[in-house]
């Protein structure tokens, strides 16, 4: 497996408090089968500060010194949606792709799916970078309006879903959501979003077993392996992309 989201650089946003904590995560991780970890601290969000790439470059060769391929850490970042995505991306490299490829992890604000971002998308895309939505399931506006989202991956966007959101760790109405995303086709990574050994932990597994339940085996190996592993392995695309269909949610959802 492959784990394409974390905060296991230690002390530098919301994630891991020490190189201790940092390191046991990333065995944790191991233990259970991920091979590859792509730290993803957050960049351009408001809140945490946007490291320099080289700071954060050192703390990945501090933590590959010490784990010794087991697993292999790799860098991205976690990038705030702003209408400024495609300058941090393309132009003034102030914000990371992951492990290096054609792919970028992008952070939808929690409440909304900003105006326009189709376009930030579509800019994005034809500056060869492939948009990856971190957690649609936890954003307010797509639980309540989850079509929206079918509209951003039949554009070509994709989408990763949280651990968490898989084991009810959110909340029953994000779980329902990404069950309804993933069981539409809207859905093409799994990934650990860990933080900590406390309460934000590793455990790609939990999530596996829960999607081979709802889709099956070759849909869940893809989404934990297959894919991520493409991203790694900067291919042009990931080998297991669902044609999405429009969900129809299961009950109804306001949104204030």
């Amino acid at each position: 497996m492959v784990d394409i989201h974390s905060h296991i650089l230690a002390g530098v946003d919301d994630g891991a408090r020490s190189l201790e904590e940092s390191v046991k995560m990333c065995q944790t991780s191991f233990a259970e089968g991920v091979t590859t970890i792509i730290a993803t601290p957050h960049a351009h969000d408001g809140v945490h500060v946007t490291h320099r790439h080289e700071f954060l470059q050192q703390k990945v060769a501090e933590l590959n010194a010490i784990l010794k391929g087991e697993p292999k850490i790799e860098l991205g970042c976690e990038l705030r949606f702003t209408h400024e995505v495609v300058s941090h991306l393309c132009f003034k490299k102030s914000a990371l792709p992951l492990a290096g490829s054609r792919f970028a992890l992008i952070e939808f604000p929690s409440q909304v799916v900003p105006l326009n971002s189709d376009r930030a998308f579509f800019e994005l895309m034809n500056n060869g970078i492939r948009p990856i939505i971190a957690h649609p399931e936890r954003n307010i506006m797509l639980m309540a309006q989850p079509e929206k989202f079918f509209e951003l991956v039949e554009m070509g966007v994709f989408g990763q879903a949280d651990v968490g959101s898989f084991t009810g760790q959110f909340g029953s109405r994000v779980k329902e959501t990404v069950e309804l995303l993933l069981e539409n086709g809207l859905l093409h990574f799994v990934a650990s979003d860990c933080h900590n050994m406390r309460n934000r932990l590793p455990g790609m597994m939990n999530a596996v077993h829960i999607i081979t339940e709802i889709v099956g085996e070759e849909y869940a190996r893809a989404m934990a392996g297959d894919n991520p592993q493409a991203i790694a392995e900067d291919k042009k695309d990931i080998p297991l992309c669902p044609v999405p269909q429009i969900p129809k949610k299961k009950k109804k959802w306001f949104f204030f």
